[in-house]
């Protein structure tokens, strides 16, 4: 995995990434073949939202910790913040999508708990045309280019949900209220929010968000608050050098030593043992 602890693990923008990529430029479409190998360091973070479809190549993709197989037909999805390295074959294809955070207004896809999609003949047949176009677009470089874009990036993010939707069978009423949670959660990761203020942001009482998160997600929204703050503490933890007082407090806990007995029946090590493996 290439794993180093730094001071602050470094977050890259579209810009950094694709240095040919002018500065102003808040997205970018490619073939993976023909996007540039950028000089980054390993593990990193982005800014930015990618997705990244290998028509052709083998590997190892990890993402926050998890290692997934690079292969043929596989379509990840990965969000700002992730810590994310890989390591793939040299002759590898495919197309690349990555845009800003703030290009949209909202998610149209969960990017959390969707890692990658493998795609079928008929799914190929379907998305290729959209990439492609995306592409052409891409060169076009004016005004109305980029209002096309955006809104075909928003067209393969919904085609997308809908492949997601049928791989969980999460077709429910309420899928539009768990991403907007979901966000919220990673928006204010930095804060000690209770359920009932997540509740109240999103116009809702606490019985109808928990009924809304036991029916998509299976799990209390005191649980998945916990597991996406224990998720944080985890990348803080192994690729910097913040104390686990410092992480504590910067995750919007009020006590240390509750942190760490939390992390502790989390992952069945301390904080400190954490870090040392």
């Amino acid at each position: 995995m290439y794993l180093t602890h730094n001071i602050l693990l470094k977050e890259y923008s579209i810009s950094d990434i694709i240095v040919s990529n002018p500065k102003e430029k808040f997205f970018y479409i490619g073939t993976f073949e023909g996007t540039e190998d950028p000089d980054i360091e390993w593990p990193h973070r982005h800014d930015f939202y990618s997705l990244v479809w290998f028509t052709k190549s083998v590997g190892i993709n990890v993402i926050d910790f998890e290692e997934y197989e690079i292969k043929h037909d596989r379509l990840f999805l990965m969000q700002p913040k992730q810590v994310h390295n890989w390591s793939y074959s040299k002759n590898s294809k495919g197309y690349i999508v990555v845009f800003d955070k703030h290009l949209l207004k909202e998610p149209t896809i969960e990017f959390t708990n969707i890692p990658y999609l493998d795609l079928s003949s008929i799914d190929k047949k379907s998305l290729k045309p959209l990439f492609e176009q995306l592409i052409e677009e891409f060169k076009y470089n004016d005004s109305l280019s980029e209002k096309t874009i955006i809104q075909g990036i928003s067209f393969l993010l919904l085609k997308l949900r809908r492949l997601s939707n049928e791989l969980l069978q999460n077709k429910g009423f309420y899928s539009k209220t768990t991403l907007k949670f979901s966000k919220l959660v990673l928006d204010n990761i930095n804060k000690n929010l209770s359920v009932n203020d997540y509740a109240s942001k999103l116009n809702l009482t606490i019985d109808k968000l928990n009924e809304i998160c036991k029916e998509n997600y299976g799990q209390s929204p005191k649980t998945i608050i916990l597991e996406k703050k224990i998720t944080e503490a985890k990348r803080l933890l192994y690729f910097t050098d913040l104390s686990v007082k410092e992480i504590a407090f910067r995750l919007g806990f009020e006590d240390s030593s509750y942190f760490s007995r939390i992390f502790k029946q989390k992952t069945n090590l301390s904080p400190t043992d954490f870090k040392s493996v």
